[in-house]
């Protein structure tokens, strides 16, 4: 606890230093005094602690009065409260310097009388010092004993912030490490147009998950006892709510292994669980699997999601299976807005921005994600998400994008066709540009697969298989040689693509 003692204006006003006067330095009449000390040698480096009222009657530097001006700078520099000296016997005057050396720096010379003995001094600004201290150690319990007792009993987080907005008399806020309000009191203050207000870090588990907000200049020694206690107190509460959120998440994740697994709840039932967990079920829910060679860092997925979650006002989920993440992302039926006024965009794009964003760490990841559909058909939505990771995946789809089943569902219905007439047909158009590529280890089928994936571009073709367009053109000088056909042919191109995909769901 810091109790910072009693400031020397203050301590002016006891009636033993009733003749006493402030005679340079007044600047410095609200430094703390903490305690007395007397100076019996000018060497003080080593012995004297901040905050320091020392008493002297300048014996130690009689012989040399000029080493007062040195003694004030060096009082200064230790952070002393002030010089008390009684100058009548040994220095019969203050020198002139060391006035000017303490209006200077601000450290006051208190001139005492000579007929006052020290401990006329020392006893009442010590027991004034010891009072005080004991008086901010029973405010202390006080509050502690008010804050912890708001805990216990789960008065909540905004009950706990009013209540020291009320001990400070100044607005308070609690805010996380992306300086998002967890509260605030008033719950209307404008925090925005604070700069600078006085903060201090609230830890759990060792780390900062907080800052305590208070729009004051400064606090006396009772705000600041209250302070620390607050600070304790949030982080308490802080901790409480974690418990609870990390319960909730976990039960959350076992409601979910259920909509995926048969045999599946009921539609009631389905409804009454989420609304426990907090889980709408009026919302739409769409599933996206994240995929990579090794797992994405957690750490990044959960901080996305958590703003992103933020920013829609809805409460979404994640969970972790070998090397994917899966998330689970609600949509409000029928909103067009988020809650700050903008366009709501779908999360695929939200999904696409975290996999483009090189800073995120994310760029070598792809995703699939399904249709939209409430929690107790969202299993529908977890087996296309994961089909069109799979479908995008073998028709050589690169990392750093989105796939939505419905762009992959005719691949899907394509691929359960199977059977020898779709191997006749892509045989007798493309047998012999694979009998080619198997003779000369080139890529002419993969070549004429992404031309047409791109709508016949050059430019995009060559961007898709990184090499340069004029090596394209010639690939599909080639192409036409070898199959006979007109590439330009829409009816060509159709079926043919189709034989690409085709092949590539078969092989792949």
């Amino acid at each position: 606890m810091n109790t910072r003692g009693i400031t020397l204006r203050e301590l002016m006003e006891l009636s033993v230093l009733g003749k006493a006067k402030v005679i340079s330095g007044q600047q410095g009449l609200d430094r703390v005094v903490r305690f007395v000390d007397i100076m019996e040698v000018p060497d003080l480096k080593g012995w004297i602690s901040e905050g320091v009222m020392l008493l002297t009657t300048a014996y130690s530097i009689r012989h040399d009065p000029s080493l007062l001006t040195e003694l004030i700078y060096t009082l200064d520099n230790l952070g002393a409260a002030a010089l008390a000296i009684k100058p009548a016997r040994f220095l019969k005057e203050i020198p002139q310097g060391a006035i000017e050396a303490s209006n200077a720096c601000g450290l006051p010379i208190v001139e005492i009388p000579p007929e006052i003995p020290y401990t006329d001094i020392t006893q009442p600004v010590m027991e004034l010092l010891l009072g005080r201290q004991a008086m901010l150690l029973r405010r202390a319990e006080e509050v502690y004993r008010t804050l912890t007792t708001m805990v216990l009993e789960n008065s909540g987080i905004q009950a706990v912030s009013d209540n020291v907005a009320d001990f400070l008399k100044a607005p308070v806020a609690l805010v996380d490490t992306e300086r998002k309000i967890i509260v605030s009191s008033p719950a209307d203050f404008d925090w925005s147009q604070r700069e600078a207000p006085l903060n201090w870090n609230i830890h759990v588990d060792r780390r900062t998950v907080a800052r305590l907000l208070v729009d004051k200049e400064r606090l006396d020694d009772m705000e600041e006892v209250g302070i620390e206690q607050a600070r304790l107190v949030f982080a308490l509460e802080l901790m409480r709510r974690k418990v609870a959120e990390d319960t909730e998440f976990r039960l959350r994740g076992n409601f979910i292994d259920e909509l995926l697994t048969p045999p599946l709840p009921s539609r009631h039932e389905v409804e009454r669980r989420a609304r426990q967990l907090g889980m709408n079920p009026e919302h739409k829910w769409e599933v996206a699997v994240i995929e990579g060679e090794t797992a994405p860092s957690e750490e990044t997925v959960n901080r996305l999601l958590e703003r992103e979650a933020k920013r829609r006002g809805v409460t979404p989920h994640v969970e972790y299976r070998s090397s994917r993440a899966v998330l689970f992302l609600p949509t409000q039926e029928g909103r067009k807005f988020t809650p700050g006024g903008d366009a709501e965009e779908p999360w695929e794009k939200t999904l696409g921005g975290w996999l483009q964003d090189k800073n995120e760490g994310l760029s070598s990841y792809r995703s699939g994600i399904g249709t939209s559909e409430f929690l107790w058909d969202i299993h529908t939505s977890y087996n296309e998400a994961r089909k069109a990771l799979s479908i995008s995946r073998r028709l050589g789809q690169g990392a750093g994008g989105v796939t939505r089943y419905e762009e992959m569902e005719v691949y899907h219905l394509l691929e359960g066709l199977g059977g020898a007439g779709f191997g006749r047909l892509f045989e007798r158009k493309l047998g012999k540009l694979l009998q080619y590529d198997q003779e000369h280890d080139s890529n002419m089928l993969l070549t004429f697969y992404h031309y047409l994936e791109c709508r016949g571009s050059l430019i995009e073709t060559a961007n898709s298989l990184y090499i340069h367009r004029n090596s394209v053109k010639y690939r599909l000088e080639r192409i036409k040689d070898i199959t006979g056909f007109d590439l330009n042919d829409p009816r060509e191109q159709f079926v043919c693509h189709l034989c690409l995909i085709y092949y590539y769901l078969q092989e792949k």
